[in-house]
């Protein structure tokens, strides 16, 4: 008699939930790494304007020209805030899912040692069949016999 796992489609939907928590995951840290990304463009732009109007104010400008570098700065300063409170975010995002994969490949685990578990008693219960079955023939070989 061969083993059937009465709750592999548990165990089916178990799986799953831990590849949809991974697909999850990976796509969390997919989006993290773009904005970082886009965080390292938007620094690297900002010093270079910075620069820019060091060179600019040691030679000398007009006042017009500095309020148009000292906004242009202010304005590239808060959406670098922006950014980074959206890189927050979207680690906070991560961690969360994160956590449901651990979770979920905890459930899946529990559940496989649950599926070997069985199949180890299933196969003890069969071989200790196996041994009744032959004692019993043993018996009868020896009743024969006398």
């Amino acid at each position: 008699m061969s083993f059937t796992f009465k709750l592999q489609p548990l165990l089916k939907h178990r799986t799953l939930l831990e590849n949809q928590a991974r697909q999850a995951l990976a796509e969390a840290l997919a989006e993290e790494a773009a904005l970082q990304q886009v965080i390292e463009e938007h620094c690297q732009a900002r010093q270079a304007l910075q620069q820019e109007f060091e060179d600019k104010k040691a030679l000398g400008m007009d006042w017009a020209e500095l309020l148009i570098y000292d906004r242009s700065l202010k304005r590239r300063a808060a959406r670098l805030r922006e950014l980074q409170a959206q890189a927050r975010e979207l680690q906070a995002q991560s961690e969360q899912r994160r956590a449901c994969l651990t979770e979920a490949s905890r459930d899946k685990t529990l559940m496989e040692n649950l599926r070997t578990r069985m199949e180890d008693e299933h196969r003890q219960e069969m071989l200790r069949r196996e041994m009744v079955h032959l004692d019993e023939v043993a018996l009868q070989l020896g009743k024969n016999r006398l």
